[in-house]
């Protein structure tokens, strides 16, 4: 068998796709290695059953409204402010809930994504469509999308967690 280094090159991609395609989950490791503004209230405090999500300074993350209802589509768009390549699914989003102050991921058990890699171009922008539950409960949530650096040469893909503002659902 022959490979040369579109073949090299797809397999690597796969490999990020399936890594950058699984959507967060209580527990999971998806945190941005950006620091926080020191004093930020956008983080969650650690827990024993779920990570810190950390916003990301490269993505920016925008909802198109500031209000939905549960069951409601809505669009996503990620602002690219780096000089990186990122992949990322939206599909793959995770939603967090806002509880006593801090943000905690919600299950969505049954959502089912295509492995899809979207590129995001360095200081590009994509939109891209998702919905909340039907069941989801009145309150304040936040979108969160984990995205995976392209690395050259097959080095070690860094992850980072794009984060929207928070969202009112009533």
């Amino acid at each position: 068998m022959r490979f040369d280094n579109r073949s090299f090159a797809a397999a690597f991609v796969a490999i990020v796709v399936f890594g950058a395609c699984r959507p967060a989950t209580p527990g999971s490791a998806a945190n941005d290695s950006a620091a926080a503004p020191p004093g930020s209230a956008d983080t969650a405090a650690p827990a024993a059953s779920a990570a810190a999500t950390v916003r990301s300074d490269s993505v920016l993350l925008r909802t198109d409204k500031a209000q939905y209802k549960a069951g409601e589509k809505m669009t996503l768009t990620f602002e690219n402010r780096s000089a990186s390549t990122y992949a990322f699914n939206p599909c793959t989003r995770t939603l967090e809930h806002e509880e006593a102050g801090a943000w905690k991921a919600m299950p969505d058990e049954g959502r089912m994504c295509t492995m899809e890699a979207w590129m995001l171009e360095p200081r590009g922008t994509r939109t891209g469509a998702t919905e909340l539950p039907a069941t989801i409960t009145p309150g304040r949530y936040r979108v969160v999308v984990r995205m995976t650096a392209e690395a050259p040469g097959g080095a070690s893909a860094s992850a980072i967690t794009a984060v929207s503002d928070p969202i009112t659902v009533s």
